[in-house]
């Protein structure tokens, strides 16, 4: 990569960093590119031209943020459910609160609740992949209302109200989460 390559992709690195903080601090609205491009020691014309627009900006930090924390969450097929859960819930104890303040603000912007949709699909998928011992033996109707129970269970809203709202430890939360999980391989 050429000096100037590499200066181009710094640059671009750096309105993405100071973007990240202004879209998770703040809401979508009251984020503007002055202040993005004051953070990340540029003019905003220089925004501009590398993204085009907040919209486009938040689209680009959206995918680097989502590939980020797919990655996070990444465990191998074959990871017991223990494992999984522990890279879910490292996921939520980093970004948590960020996306919780995305989710409040799902219904006022569409970029944001593309968003968060979109991390609403990965999260199903992970259910279906990583908790199948409580899928095992079930079709239709009953398999599809397993899979909205895994989801509720370890939801973000879940982890949101054991962890922030009743203030228990981690290991508190990852156990009860596993318990719910576990009550519906009874069921």
């Amino acid at each position: 990569m050429t000096a100037r390559a590499e200066a181009t992709r710094a640059t671009g690195e750096a309105i993405l960093d100071a973007a990240s903080v202004a879209f998770a601090r703040q809401s979508f609205d009251q984020v503007t590119l002055r202040d993005v491009a004051t953070q990340s020691d540029v003019t905003v014309q220089t925004v501009i031209r590398r993204f085009g627009s907040k919209e486009k900006l938040f689209e680009a930090v959206a995918r680097r943020e989502g590939a980020r924390i797919r990655e996070a969450r990444a465990v191998p097929e074959d990871a017991d459910l223990e494992t999984a859960l522990n890279a879910l819930l490292d996921h939520y104890e980093q970004d948590g609160d960020i996306i919780l303040h995305l989710v409040a603000q799902e219904t006022q912007w569409a970029q944001v609740e593309e968003v968060v949709r979109e991390g609403r699909r990965v999260h199903s998928e992970w259910v279906e992949r990583h908790c199948q011992a409580v899928l095992t033996g079930t079709r239709g109707r009953e398999r599809q209302r397993r899979i909205h129970a895994a989801i509720a269970a370890t939801d973000l809203g879940t982890w949101k109200l054991l962890r922030r709202d009743l203030g228990l430890e981690r290991g508190e939360v990852a156990a009860i989460m596993t318990k719910l999980l576990n009550g519906m391989e009874a069921s």
